[in-house]
């Protein structure tokens, strides 16, 4: 019998990722706050912002497999996460405007059971073409760019800015699925494979 999968997020991109296997899962928000002026490594931010939400949902079940997963962008030296206004959702993608960036998705796995936990990076580089304050403004009163770290979603809107993406897209949308199902298999023992 499969153990309980629990999603510590309740964002539709990664649920349908995780929903591309064949887990039965239960998507769960989680109430740990996200800081991302912690004075870390982006990679260490990652792995941690990823485990505060899987220890946040893993406190209410005493026998499941919980996965936290948090992703940002990362540009200059200074970490990107959600834009709390559209002037900072202008700044950020007039930042990334003809420029390369790395997304970083930070990944946790818990058993609450054991309390055994593994964590893991994904990095993948996106290359932005060059846009006009128009094609910016534009996409701005999608309403998109407020609910995205580094105030673009790939998979929406902001792919026509897209000139080239290194690494794993399923990352850069919010969960790295290929990752996660090696980590399940080898570590936890889920026997989880793409439908």
């Amino acid at each position: 019998m499969q153990r309980t999968i629990i999603l510590a997020s309740t964002s539709p991109r990664r649920k349908e990722i995780l929903a591309k296997t064949n887990l039965k899962f239960e998507a769960v928000p989680s109430s740990f706050e996200e800081d991302m002026t912690l004075k870390m490594s982006p990679v260490d931010l990652a792995k941690f912002l990823a485990l505060g939400k899987a220890t946040a949902v893993a406190k209410n079940y005493t026998d499941a497999i919980i996965i936290g997963a948090d992703t940002f962008v990362e540009f200059g030296g200074k970490v990107m996460g959600k834009p709390k206004t559209k002037e900072i959702a202008k700044e950020m993608l007039e930042a990334l405007s003809g420029n390369s960036h790395r997304i970083l998705t930070g990944l946790a796995v818990m058993d609450s059971k054991t309390n055994k936990v593994v964590t893991a990076v994904s990095e993948a580089c996106v290359h932005f073409h060059e846009m006009s304050e128009k094609e910016i403004d534009d996409y701005i009163q999608t309403g998109e760019p407020l609910d995205r770290a580094g105030a673009y979603a790939i998979q929406g809107g902001a792919s026509n800015f897209i000139k080239k993406l290194e690494g794993d897209y399923d990352s850069v949308v919010g969960l790295p699925l290929d990752q996660l199902i090696e980590i399940l298999r080898h570590d936890f023992g889920v026997g989880i494979s793409r439908k």
